[in-house]
């Protein structure tokens, strides 16, 4: 079953612990990017994940010629930069879905993030509710 509720709504439910809020893993660099997105979570979102791309893969490779432990201690840091970035994004939907209503239509139309009740009922917003009524 499918509620459709407002955004003020998603807000107190979601603090009240009625709501739950998935963060697609994989997307949600792409909100914090995005033109909904605060310029600050942008820039540190930019920076963390392109130094979690170069000490995963280009350092590594580098520090092959110098000793293969440097290689995989660089490339394991890499690893964990990347993972901590990818959490950081999601925490950073998840905020600022709290914040923005803009945000939060933007994230629900485009799949960035999905929210069920207690009951496993699919929340959706009156924003996406208009819009496929004008499809």
């Amino acid at each position: 079953m499918k509620i459709t509720i407002t955004h003020s709504e998603f807000v107190e439910g979601y603090k009240q612990r009625k709501y739950l809020v998935y963060v697609a893993k994989n997307k949600a660099g792409d909100f914090v990017m995005s033109e909904y997105g605060q310029r600050r979570y942008s820039l540190a979102h930019q920076f963390w994940s392109w130094l979690g791309i170069i000490s995963t893969w280009l350092l590594p490779i580098g520090l092959l010629f110098i000793s293969w432990i440097y290689a995989l201690i660089s490339f394991l840091l890499g690893l964990v930069i990347t993972s901590a970035a990818r959490k950081s994004a999601q925490e950073f939907v998840l905020q600022n879905m709290l914040e923005s209503e803009d945000f939060w239509d933007y994230a629900l139309l485009h799949g960035g993030a999905e929210i069920t009740d207690e009951q496993g009922n699919s929340i959706s917003s009156k924003f996406l509710e208009k819009m496929a009524g004008q499809d």
